[in-house]
């Protein structure tokens, strides 16, 4: 069509979804789900059940908040505390009323966005529509979350509660807040719509299953969005791509503990070490949002949205009957969408569980230490069923001395092991997170059951230690994972090798070796790494990402542990007859993933062989971190100060 713009008929159908809101005070709100408006709670009312006023056209209507965020109760700021939203719904709603597409995704700076709403500038009418063209600006903290700043337009009294459309996503990403100055042209600020999962958690999911489903068959805002995004004849958009699936999630079942089920989900797909979203998930379409925001993974693996969907679809197979058909429908634009990436053989073994590994489960225990006094130290402990089930035993402690930190964390082990869910056919796991100075502690003799005296732990279960200092530093994890993946399929007997810290194995020589070498994955220290010269090693060997090292609790290099010097490192030719010698004929062949098992066996064969005071499973200590054992990193509040804006009323 000559003189056609989408742009314009994506804005003008946005201003069809407005709506006028009487409530607290009067500003704009709009409809996101058939008789649902999103509007902010200082404009609709912070209490649900509050009566307001509607006016949709020319047709008034009453209606009710539903779920709407708090107040602050400290006024010494002129904003309403975050995230300032309000649902409300129509008692009798309009048929056939439009509906925004809410894009969770915040606007990148600079983007052009369009912001409706009305304002009472022009005194004939006091409510006069309006549409205002803005750019996305910065963000600016405010206390439990982020605002979008809205540059070079003017946001007037009236426009607050107004939808955010991004042209570039063809979607509605935020909610107009507040004004920055009156009558200026300086912006303001808006909420970002992902924020609607802060306040009631079921009646956002209502919300968004009916926004979803509306969408999957209201085609509206869909047919202008495509156009938006100008894409070749024959192509589809990753806008139209994920509303599809977006659709076809809102139809499927959810689990009964919906939050604890999105964030394993979540962790199950996407790359080790991610933490968990700062907002909480609580349907299906956040796991999916959440995973598309990650950086992609590598060439030649599964998007994580689409291992999510496999996942559901698995999970899913035997679903009740009235929502079968959306489970078989979700696997089939799966295996297409994966078939046009080439991945259909990724997607197929992921839909027979094969692309999902089983793990055995464990308590993981971590010790850190204490950001204001590092002597002082925290505990916290988790129980690990898989990468996308982990659940924390207890919320972490204050600082703490060492040996208060040591007494706490073995009473969260007892308590955390009754409920690890292990089997005497699949012993359970216990990993040790610590800083250095605690790594060579007695944890294998722990007694922590005094009904059963004669109990320990590193022998009724597979006990690991794990270095905290890796865990904390990222940028140390490519090298981690990749040794990781050396030792698949070997037999680490073989792979083993002697480090000690001595003559030509200076830091720089080590460090220079592992450069070269990827291969070396598994190492046998001459003694504790608490003691020089072997701490110096160990430190290397540790930011290299050498994840497997065993060594002799309390040991120091020299005789006999190692009686002269070795080459870079140690391997037949090392000269020490004893540790190397005993760990490599007795892990000769053993796999990975079965190393702490052995040293299980390893420390009961001492205690029965208890005369045999040189046992190499005396006093053994195994480093053993697996990477896709990681507990999420914990998001961390904003602590910048609210920058100060004049609210709009």
């Amino acid at each position: 069509m000559r003189g056609f713009s989408p742009v314009a008929a994506l804005q003008d159908l946005l201003e069809n979804c407005r709506v006028l809101v009487e409530g607290a005070s009067e500003g704009t709100g709009f409809f996101v789900a058939p008789g649902l408006v999103v509007s902010c709670a200082h404009v609709a009312g912070v209490e649900a059940g509050l009566p307001v006023g509607v006016r949709w056209g020319d047709q008034d209507y009453e209606a009710l908040v539903v779920a709407a965020s708090a107040d602050a109760s400290d006024r010494s700021s002129a904003l309403y505390a975050f995230p300032d939203l309000a649902v409300v719904k129509l008692l009798d709603p309009p048929d056939g009323h439009p509906c925004v597409w809410l894009d969770m995704a915040r606007p990148r700076q600079g983007a052009e966005l369009t912001a409706v709403g009305f304002t009472d500038t022009l005194q004939a009418c006091a409510a006069a529509p309006r549409r205002v063209m803005l750019t996305a600006g910065g963000r600016t903290a405010q206390a439990s979350g982020q605002l979008v700043e809205l540059v070079n337009g003017e946001i007037n009294p009236g426009l607050s509660g107004g939808p955010v459309l991004d042209h570039s996503k063809a979607g509605v990403c935020a909610v107009v807040k507040a004004t920055r100055l009156e009558d200026t042209t300086m912006g303001g600020f808006a909420v970002p719509v992902d924020a609607l999962r802060l306040i009631d958690p079921e009646v956002y999911r209502t919300v968004i299953e009916s926004h979803d489903r509306f969408h999957r068959s209201d085609s509206r805002w869909d047919a202008l969005a495509d156009r938006v995004e100008q894409l070749s004849v024959g192509e589809v958009s990753e806008g139209a791509f994920d509303r599809h699936f977006l659709g076809l999630l809102a139809a499927l079942p959810d689990s009964h503990d919906a939050d604890r089920s999105h964030s394993a989900a979540f962790l199950a797909v996407a790359a080790p070490g991610t933490p968990l979203p700062k907002r909480p998930m609580l349907a299906h379409r956040d796991v999916y949002t959440e995973l598309t925001a990650l950086m992609p993974p590598r060439d030649g693996e599964l998007p994580y949205e689409l291992a999510f969907c496999a996942d559901l679809t698995r999970e899913l197979a035997g679903a009740p009957s009235d929502t079968s058909g959306a489970v078989s429908e979700l696997r089939d634009q799966v295996l297409i969408a994966s078939g046009q990436l080439g991945l259909g053989d990724a997607v197929r073994a992921r839909l027979a569980g094969d692309g999902v590994p089983a793990r055995r489960p464990s308590v993981i225990g971590r010790v850190r230490h204490s950001l204001r006094d590092r002597t002082l130290y925290h505990v916290m402990a988790w129980r690990f069923r898989s990468p996308h089930d982990i659940a924390p035993g207890a919320s972490e402690s204050s600082a703490l001395p060492l040996r208060e930190a040591l007494v706490l964390l073995s009473d969260l082990l007892a308590q955390q092991t009754a409920l690890m869910g292990d089997s005497p056919q699949r012993r359970g796991l216990i990993e040790l997170i610590l800083p250095r100075e605690v790594l060579d502690e007695d944890f294998a003799d722990w007694r922590l059951w005094p009904e059963v005296g004669y109990w320990s732990l590193g022998r009724k279960y597979d006990l690991v230690v794990r270095p905290l200092e890796r865990h904390e530093a990222p940028r140390l994890h490519a090298a981690w994972e990749e040794r990781w993946r050396n030792l698949e399929g070997k037999r680490v007997g073989e792979a083993l090798v002697c480090v000690c810290g001595r003559d030509r194995q200076r830091q720089a020589a080590l460090d220079a070796l592992f450069n070269n070498d990827p291969a070396l994955a598994a190492l046998a220290l001459a003694g504790s790494p608490r003691e020089s010269p072997v701490a110096d090693a160990y430190k290397v060997a540790l930011t290299s990402g050498v994840p497997m090292m065993l060594w002799r609790r309390g040991s120091v290099p020299g005789p006999p542990v190692c009686g002269s010097p070795c080459g870079i490192p140690g391997r037949d030719a090392c000269p020490d007859p004893g540790f190397l010698t005993q760990a490599r004929e007795f892990l000769s062949a053993t796999p990975r993933d079965d190393v702490p098992d052995r040293i299980c066996v390893l420390r009961n064969d001492a205690e029965i062989e208890a005369e045999d005071e040189g046992h190499i499973g005396e006093h053994v200590v195994l480093l053993w971190d697996d990477p896709s054992r990681r507990i999420p990193r914990t998001p961390l509040a904003p602590a910048s100060p609210v920058e100060e804006g004049q609210p709009v009323e």
